[in-house]
């Protein structure tokens, strides 16, 4: 199949190539002073003169750096004579080798002059991948004029969860020569991504979608990358916000439904009171940190040599170590989309972004159906403030409730139990038992928070004799049981059904007992801590003793006085763990010196 020759791929499959996107697949070589250079992939042509590819494709394998210079060819336009060639360098900022786990490997490139045919495409966010049929094209060795593949994406994969992965079924096909390529939307004309890497069979691969080249190159998706953003700008928290941000019950009650928890409902209800800042910023970072654009700003800065595309951002390894430290840290993408309703109407054609936001996720959800192998559960989708818009509660809920037939799993953040929404919610939406089920909800976290606290008093009795200033257990759990009998009091009259008012207090008593269970679980694991270090040192201690009593040198002169001190620190009273740790490295410096004196190795 020679140069410009690229009407049709020899796949197992025999797909049709589609003639129309020749002029974005582009075909990445060597730069060489003389032939054609090795081919090292493929790219994705932008506008004029950007092409989208791996970072691993065009890197040097000798010395591991970005290339002074790559040839680019376009071998699929169509009625020319010779494949038209440029050369072209790494845009500045635009470099993400990659690190981790399956994390980074991007990067753009510019031309020397603009491409022969402009390209028409932009990437495109999707809200759920899961399912979804796609073509991938690339530059396989001897096949000068390209092949495409068909494959079935299965969902997000790689740490963060930076990537797609894509399964080619029997077929296989998928090796050197298509990392870069693009990921089409089959039966559409959108570009999902770009291929990143592949298994030894060639039948399961990954791509980089369009969200995850955003959240490096923000520039760049401000261009070339489509769809809504999964959570809307003026939600987006700074990484300042989210890495000092405390642990919250709302939180757990958030990351539960995301992450599609066995006692986690499709559709959840949340309560946040007018003057509640706390919550409703505790709610925005955890969204944020569920989005695959916002996350990695929110835990670490980006990896050396990526650029200065991610504002704000801090060094590698800041984290949100609060959050993490309590559980709190959903799965990257793991949110769909964010709808503020806050002040604007559904069907408003003044505020394109609900309008279009709710047009794909339409889309989405009745392509999602009709795929053979959909996920088992639906895209989640954040709606805030439907109380406070000015779409009448009725047609609010009817459009919900479609979403939610349809296999949307919904968050509804509401204020209050006082306006015409949360009625309408309560009536049309939500099962008839939910507000009994809720209760025995609750019920099961403060069984988990009353042993939680058994287990933090058990500790603390341990640790108090032998270390200072232990964390004292805390003892929320009987107000909580106290809480559930006045909720179920409250209930039973109802028969199991309760109106928008009962919904917010038990709203509110779940995030409360929440709350609490994340600070008893703290001070467990402080305690734990403590007297493992306390153990740790005092095995330390008996081990160098241990040692030299093989040698018979206990009664050194020069170990008796560290040893004393170590042992009254551990075992006479209470004593800061650092003093104890100092003193016993004293004594094993000690012991260490006189065993390889003795010539004990």
């Amino acid at each position: 199949m020679g140069d410009g020759d690229g009407t049709r791929g020899a796949v197992g499959a025999g797909v049709e190539t589609p003639r129309e996107h020749g002029s974005w697949r582009v075909r990445l070589r060597r730069w060489a002073t003389s032939g054609s250079g090795d081919v090292l992939g493929a790219g994705v042509l932008f506008g004029g003169d950007h092409v989208l590819t791996c970072a691993h494709v065009v890197r040097d394998p000798a010395t591991g750096l970005r290339p002074d210079r790559v040839r680019v060819e376009f071998p699929l336009l169509q009625g020319l004579t010779r494949t038209p060639q440029r050369t072209a360098t790494v845009a500045a900022g635009h470099w993400v080798p990659a690190f981790g786990k399956a994390q980074g490997d991007l990067a753009v490139l510019v031309l020397d002059e603009p491409a022969p045919v402009p390209s028409p495409v932009t990437l495109h966010r999707t809200l759920d991948y899961r399912g979804a049929p796609v073509l991938i094209d690339g530059f396989p060795e001897y096949r000068s004029g390209g092949q495409w593949l068909t494959g079935v994406c299965r969902g997000p994969g790689g740490e963060g969860d930076e990537r797609v992965q894509i399964d080619l079924g029997g077929a296989g096909g998928l090796r050197g020569g298509f990392s870069g390529s693009g990921v089409l939307e089959e039966g559409g004309d959108r570009l999902l991504g770009i291929v990143v890497q592949a298994d030894e069979s060639g039948e399961h691969g990954y791509m980089i979608p369009a969200a995850t080249v955003a959240k490096y190159f923000r520039r760049f998706a401000e261009r070339y990358v489509s769809g809504p953003h999964a959570v809307p700008g003026h939600r987006v928290v700074s990484p300042e916000a989210a890495r000092a941000a405390r642990p919250h019950g709302l939180q757990r009650t958030v990351t539960r439904w995301l992450e599609a928890a066995a006692d986690a409902w499709d559709t959840e209800v949340l309560f946040i009171a007018e003057d509640d800042e706390r919550a409703r910023q505790a709610l925005y970072v955890v969204l944020n940190m569920a989005d695959r654009e916002q996350a990695p700003h929110l835990a670490a800065g980006p990896p050396p040599g990526c650029g200065p595309q991610s504002p704000g951002a801090g060094p590698p390894g800041t984290g949100t170590p609060l959050l993490s430290r309590a559980g709190i840290a959903p799965r990257a993408g793991s949110i769909a989309l964010v709808l503020d309703l806050e002040g604007v109407a559904l069907d408003d054609p003044g505020r394109p972004e609900v309008r279009d936001a709710l047009a794909v996720l339409r889309h989405e959800l009745r392509h999602a159906a009709r795929r053979p192998t959909g996920p088992a559960r639906g895209p989640a989708v954040a709606v805030l403030h439907a109380d406070r818009s000015p779409t009448e509660p009725a047609t609010a809920v009817r459009v919900l409730r479609e979403l939610a037939e349809a296999g949307a799993r919904l968050l509804l953040v509401v204020r209050d139990g006082t306006h015409g929404f949360p009625y309408a919610m309560a009536e049309r939406l939500l099962p008839a038992d939910r507000a009994a089920r809720w209760l025995g909800r609750i019920g099961v976290r403060v069984d988990e928070l009353a042993d939680t606290e058994r287990r933090a008093r058990s500790l603390f009795h341990r640790v108090e004799p032998h270390v200072v200033d232990p964390p004292a257990a805390t003892g929320y759990a009987a107000r909580a049981a106290l809480w559930t009998v006045q909720l179920s009091d409250e209930l039973r009259p109802l028969t199991g059904r309760g109106g928008p008012g009962l919904l917010e207090k038990l709203s509110r008593a779940e995030q409360a007992v929440d709350t609490y269970l994340l600070r008893a679980a703290a001070v467990e694991s402080e305690l734990r801590e403590m007297l493992d270090e306390h153990l740790r040192l005092r095995a330390l201690l008996r081990d160098h003793l241990a040692r030299l009593a093989r040698r018979g040198l206990t009664e050194h002169p020069d170990t008796v006085g560290p040893y004393r001190e170590a042992q009254r620190l551990l075992m006479a009273g209470p004593c800061p763990l650092a003093d104890a740790e100092r003193a016993v490295e004293a004594f094993a410096r000690v012991a260490r010196r006189l065993a390889e004196t003795d010539g004990d190795t």
